[in-house]
């Protein structure tokens, strides 16, 4: 057990540990993710979070969560988080909401969390530029490639749907190695936000939704 008299500043709880596990959709409505909370520390521990999710598209904070409990030895406490999807403003890059984590400890109640958006949001403000800024690059050249495909090859006046086809697969050939690389420096950034491990402005989630047809 841990000392009664022992200050929470001088207690080691290297023996705490936590992972973040997102579940296979339901839904394209939200993604979920657990918190999974593992204490392997000789005696209960006392914890809470700050969760605070953001918007994907403008990442703006949105709302902050801050549950709270006690994990007995060798026990595990759990935490769902649902994520919505973004704006229908996104278009095919839509995503699901973002969020940031951080967890504090104590041996007996309360326990502290910090909560980190708003710093790591300015410290992550020259990236989330190159990101949005991709991003319209991006959504330009999915609307040119879509204009492409609709003045080149209309379905009326064509004489066999084979015609269409084959014009609208010149047509892809021609401005998807844009698309291509537009979308590999999206994924290459953003996993500038999310590859920091032990890094407490750590982004969380954010994954592209996949539509699914009702």
């Amino acid at each position: 057990m841990f000392c009664a008299g022992v200050a929470a500043a001088e207690v080691d709880f290297s023996c705490m540990s936590h992972m973040v596990r997102g579940k296979t959709p339901l839904t394209d409505r939200y993604k979920e993710y657990d918190v999974i909370i593992t204490n392997r520390c000789p005696g209960p521990v006392y914890w809470t979070m700050c969760i605070e999710r953001l918007d994907p598209l403008t990442h703006r904070i949105l709302e902050s969560h801050t549950p709270s409990g006690v994990i007995e030895e060798e026990g595990k406490s759990r935490v769902n988080l649902q994520m919505k999807k973004g704006p229908d403003r996104m278009g095919s890059q839509k995503r699901y909401q973002e969020f940031y984590l951080s967890i504090g400890y104590a041996i007996k109640p309360p326990a502290r969390a910090s909560c980190v958006a708003r710093q790591c949001e300015s410290q992550h403000q020259a990236l989330r530029g190159e990101i949005d800024d991709n991003l319209v690059a991006w959504q330009k050249a999915e609307a040119n490639l879509n204009d492409r495909l609709a003045a080149d090859c209309p379905e009326s006046g064509w004489g066999k749907t084979e015609e269409v086809e084959a014009c609208r697969t010149a047509v892809r050939q021609e401005l998807e190695p844009e698309l291509e690389q537009l979308a590999q420096t999206d994924a290459q950034l953003r996993e500038r936000l999310r590859s920091a491990d032990g890094d407490p402005c750590l982004v969380y989630a954010g994954d592209p939704v996949e539509e699914r047809t009702p």
